[in-house]
């Protein structure tokens, strides 16, 4: 039940053709010289738009923050242990997550499993089952518990905001009371606050604020829609990470890819598979995207749910292990870093042995007036690379990605 419970809160909630001189379009597209669309590009046999990546010197890290990757985690059934699981797909995980209600025993027998796999636990805390506001010694006695592993953990407390029936100052005030009583008890926990859905902002009035709030977490469910296949969940993503990555690491708790869908009682098993690779080899583009948990506990047989397990099936468990073997097994827990890269909002254009770069993101993100020499894609302006000399700019082909870090 506290599984569906969980999933009941967060349900609710480069392409350039250019050159030295612009490429000539087909005659009779109707385009000027200068005007390219993404169609052309198919045309062209050019790549897709690639994501631009600029290297950022002396930021700060949250707790446990990867300087680079991303580490994987799991949500499993509880008949499911750490070693069968890993044992199944191949690969160390970094986290584990469980779930309990403020002033609940601990899960210490869990907790002890995650230290014999060296795997950092992640607890999801929730309201006490009684109404109204928790007490402050229910929060300290947590703390006082976890503290003395006088290990690395994450604690989810009260996710949902809004769905915890509290008001927005009644609920801020408690999440920051809260760290504050885990800072003195707990202090090698890292805070994370579960946002309500995608359209949560830094200006949600349940945001308790950056300095309280070590990471920030959020789920994401792709569901099989029978006109369109699977929903399109990497945009809704996008636009709550760019909201959130400037300030702080995000997790994915959980993701989940439905491979049956009890709307029409039909598998599909080998388009999920499909699925799962595409999503964590998109997912690896986002530079602060520092947890995917993978919720292979959401497996439950009631009506109208869907079946996001990998466990069940040898080909959805070949798809993942294949789709996390480069992710990051285990939490990085030194200090001192201070680069890292930055996803910035419009995607840069390749083609021809030449990288476009966004006219909005010279001007508003880097601060550079944009080159005289333009080409217009799309609708919007974009300088070509060479013309950008405060820049060093290079495209990885294999990854898609459009690198830029800052010239000496």
């Amino acid at each position: 039940m506290r599984i569906l419970f969980f999933l009941f809160i967060f349900l609710l909630l480069f392409i350039s053709c250019a050159s030295e001189t612009p490429p000539q379009i087909i005659d009779g597209s109707g385009l000027h010289a200068n005007e390219l669309r993404a169609d052309d590009f198919a045309i062209c046999d050019a790549p897709r738009a690639m994501p631009v990546l600029h290297r950022q010197e002396g930021v700060g890290f949250s707790m446990y923050e990867p300087p680079e990757g991303t580490y994987i985690g799991a949500w499993l059934m509880p008949e499911l242990t750490i070693r069968a699981f890993e044992e199944l797909t191949g690969k160390n995980h970094a986290v584990y997550v469980n779930e309990m209600n403020l002033g609940d025993e601990i899960p210490v027998e869990w907790i002890l499993h995650c230290i014999a796999a060296r795997a950092t636990p992640l607890i999801i805390v929730y309201p006490p089952e009684e109404h109204g506001l928790p007490k402050p010694e229910l929060v300290l006695e947590l703390a006082e518990r976890l503290g003395s592993f006088n290990l690395p953990m994450f604690v989810v407390f009260f996710p949902g905001g809004d769905t915890t029936g509290m008001m927005p100052a009644e609920y801020t005030l408690l999440f920051r009371r809260a760290r504050q009583i885990f800072n003195a008890h707990a202090p090698m926990v890292a805070f994370v606050w579960g946002a309500p859905c995608y359209s949560a902002t830094t200006q949600n009035p349940y945001y308790p604020g950056h300095n309280v709030v070590d990471w920030v977490a959020l789920p994401l469910f792709s569901y099989w829609q029978a006109e369109t296949g699977f929903d399109d969940i990497l945009a809704r993503f996008e636009q709550f990470y760019l909201t959130f990555a400037p300030h702080k690491p995000i997790m994915i708790l959980p993701l989940g890819i439905s491979h049956f869908t009890r709307g029409d009682y039909t598998y599909r098993v080998e388009e999920a598979a499909e699925k799962i690779n595409h999503v964590y080899a998109q997912l690896a583009n986002f530079p602060r995207l520092g947890l995917i948990v993978y919720g292979d506990a959401f497996m439950l047989g009631q009506t109208n749910t869907d079946d996001f397990s990998v466990t069940g099936d040898i080909a959805l468990l070949q798809a993942y292990a294949t789709a996390v073997a480069n992710f990051l097994p285990s939490i990085n827990r030194e200090t001192g870093h201070n680069t890292r890269f930055a996803r910035v909002q419009h995607p840069g254009y390749y083609f021809e042995n030449e990288i476009y770069i966004s006219h909005y993101t010279l001007e508003n993100e880097w601060g550079i007036s944009p080159p005289r020499q333009s080409q217009t894609i799309n609708g919007a302006n974009f300088a070509p690379s060479r013309r950008i000399s405060a820049k060093r700019i290079t495209v990885c082909h294999d990854a898609q990605v459009i690198f830029v870090e800052n010239r000496p």
